[in-house]
């Protein structure tokens, strides 16, 4: 999932912890770190504190975006006990350009010794095919009764886990991706749990670096060989 043509629309990496400090504590330290200075509220932070942490739809969504005009790629999401970063626009590899992003913010945070334990690591990357039937042109493909199925509109999803990894893969064609012609999604989300976490500085980006691998690899489960030759997975 390297080149500039690439299919990926989305991609976040979070965290999800627990601390004995304010939200706005760890918004001070990530305005410090060179290249996220500007700072926008969300209609989240709107809703009152009690409100939203007792309510399970609520409590991790960001509250603030933070972002910059000389660091337009990316952007980092801060809520209750959650801070992630994100792409902001055209998906730029990752080991030359998104992780090491990641390894500076979550440094900066880890090291400022406010979070007590993290409970979650997670990782999204949504890939878009606009004109494209994946069911057609990829590696999965569905039957029903010995017969292959083709119909305009298929959605499917599988949750497993390899070892203490978890994953959520959807796959669906004849998809409107905001407001886009319509296409087909690949929509992966690795995460790790609880006690297959420490909160180490080099265990939490080892465990990056295995969300990454495994959604790489569940992603070309599904895609045809070309489109993985073509693009160096």
């Amino acid at each position: 999932m390297v080149n500039k043509n690439n299919s990926i629309v989305e991609a976040v990496v979070d965290i999800f912890f627990e601390t004995t400090t304010f939200t706005e504590i760890f918004l001070n330290i990530i305005l410090g770190i060179n290249g996220f200075d500007a700072m926008t509220k969300l209609p989240m932070s709107q809703i009152p504190e009690a409100i939203r942490t007792n309510d399970p739809n609520l409590r991790f969504q960001p509250l603030y975006e933070i972002h910059s005009n000389t660091n337009k790629d990316y952007k980092v999401m801060l809520g209750d006990g959650t801070v992630g970063i994100a792409i902001n626009g055209e998906y730029k590899g990752w080991e030359d350009s998104f992780y090491p992003q990641i390894q500076r913010v979550f440094q900066t945070i880890l090291e400022s010794q406010k979070i007590t334990k993290i409970n979650r690591i997670g990782m999204r990357y949504i890939n878009f095919f606009p004109h494209e039937n994946i069911f057609e042109t990829g590696k999965v493909k569905v039957t029903i009764d010995n017969h292959e199925a083709n119909t305009k509109t298929m959605f499917l999803k599988i949750d497993d886990s390899v070892e203490d990894i978890s994953y959520s893969k959807t796959i669906t064609n004849d998809q409107n991706y905001l407001n886009r012609e319509e296409g087909s999604i690949i929509d992966i989300v690795t995460f790790a749990e609880n006690d297959s976490i420490s909160s180490d500085n080099n265990s939490v980006f080892d465990t990056i670096n295995q969300l990454y691998t495994l959604s790489k690899d569940k992603f070309k489960e599904v895609v045809n060989d070309e489109y993985i030759s073509t693009h160096n997975l």
